[in-house]
């Protein structure tokens, strides 16, 4: 959970704001000046957002900002203050502030100001995880899967870019990391973005970087994603999910190998390949979703079949994913009864591969010796049971907000493009 420093005097205020944060599921503790502040801080460095007061006793904002800014830059920091001018404002911005606030403001621009600075922390701490190599096993004796895989590996002694097509759940990543891993790039980082999970107003920035003052609430340098994967690979994952002005860039940077950082006058070289994941089929991609040139610079285009049309892996890819998560349990691999692999085959598995895994833990979870069919039995139904749930709440939803998919989704607290993976998964008419 996030965790929110309240810079205030103003008891009442505080309070209030405290209730607001809780209500939203934010953690927030109160004092009432800089000086108190700083000492909170010191003891517990684990807030990530400060929301303060200018004017209070024994340390105002402004020095405030200054202190936290040298001792914990990451932390952002929103003002608010009965005082506001463009003046105090700018001050506030230049010594390192995300935002500002003139009282009374309005509960919901504050929430949607932290939920940003939330939402971009994410995203950057998410891009330092993945920095961390990960090891990945590609497993199906499918002769058309076999075939992708060896497409995959003459691909990756190319540069070229990659795109990548297939239903959620179908193993994109897993080909894209098999590309990188088989690739001269392999000693550095494969960077996956979720393009999808970035909204559109932070992606141009997420993507190609910034400089300090830039826009509102650029208060540091920000290298992007390209650049932070320098001499690595970069994995777009849902580039249908981009965009149209920001695939224009993306165009610009796969022909000339630069990128332009917002407030940057020049362009940078950056060394980076690129590939791109999505579950739209060719048809729907070259009807809207992806721009037509951006599409043909991906000179290299893979497709990998659904789980129903390679049948032929289920029992190898159970028994991988058996032998996995007994490992991690600590438990012995359970006999499977021939009955169980039958019924499997004849599933149509919507989720694809990464149902199968689901299946698979459910089953270990359960079941710890014997699988047999009854077993097995159980586990699909109870999965029907709360797929048909989840297709039934989405439905209500989506009446509720008179077909606006978008609204639909910031409820359902996904993405569109999730919510359009569903639709067509549940079989909901859209």
């Amino acid at each position: 959970m996030h965790k929110i420093l309240i810079v205030e005097d103003d008891n009442l205020l505080a309070r209030t704001l405290k209730k607001l944060f809780n209500k939203r599921n934010l953690e927030a503790e109160i004092v009432n000046n800089g000086k108190e502040a700083l000492k909170k801080l010191k003891e517990n460095p684990e807030f990530s957002i400060i929301l303060t007061d200018l004017v209070m006793p024994e340390m105002g904002g402004m020095e405030l900002i200054e202190e936290v800014k040298k001792i914990f830059p990451e932390i952002e920091i929103i003002v608010m203050t009965g005082y506001g001018d463009i003046k105090t404002a700018v001050e506030a911005m230049k010594k390192g502030a995300s935002d500002f606030l003139t009282k009374p403001f309005d509960k919901e621009e504050l929430i949607n100001i932290i939920n940003k600075l939330i939402k971009k922390e994410i995203i950057e701490k998410d891009i330092k995880k993945k920095r961390v190599k990960e090891k990945i096993e590609v497993i199906g004796e499918n002769i058309k899967f076999k075939r992708i895989v060896e497409k995959a590996k003459v691909s990756a002694k190319t540069d070229f870019p990659v795109l990548i097509i297939g239903e959620s759940g179908t193993g994109k990543e897993v080909i894209a990391r098999l590309i990188h891993e088989n690739s001269k790039r392999s000693e550095n980082i494969f960077l996956p973005i979720n393009c999808s999970a970035i909204p559109s107003e932070l992606i141009e920035s997420e993507l190609f970087g910034y400089k300090k003052g830039a826009f509102t609430g650029a208060t540091r340098d920000f290298e992007g994603v390209f650049k932070a994967a320098e001499g690595g690979t970069v994995l777009l994952d849902e580039i249908s999910e981009m965009p149209l002005n920001i695939q224009a860039k993306l165009l610009r940077v796969i022909e000339t190998k630069k990128v332009k950082p917002l407030g940057y006058s020049n362009e940078i070289d950056v060394d980076v390949r690129i590939i791109a994941t999505s579950n739209l089929s060719l048809k729907e991609l070259l009807s809207g979703k992806m721009r037509h040139d951006l599409f043909y610079r991906f000179v290299i285009v893979i497709e990998i079949p659904p789980l129903r049309e390679r049948k032929d892996d289920i029992p190898l890819l159970f028994d991988y994913f058996l032998t996995k998560y007994s490992e991690i349990l600590g438990i012995k691999k359970p006999f499977v009864d021939k009955r169980v692999i039958e019924i499997l085959s004849s599933y149509n598995f919507p989720g694809n591969v990464r149902e199968l895994e689901n299946i698979s833990q459910r089953i270990l979870t359960f079941y710890k010796e014997n699988i047999g069919e009854d077993e097995i039995l159980s586990v699909l139904k109870e999965i029907e049971e709360t797929r048909e749930i989840e297709r039934e709440k989405i439905i209500k939803i989506i009446e509720e907000c008179e077909g606006n998919k978008k609204k639909a989704a910031e409820i359902l607290g996904i993405s569109r493009s999730t919510l359009y993976r569903k639709l067509k998964e549940l079989k909901i008419e859209n």
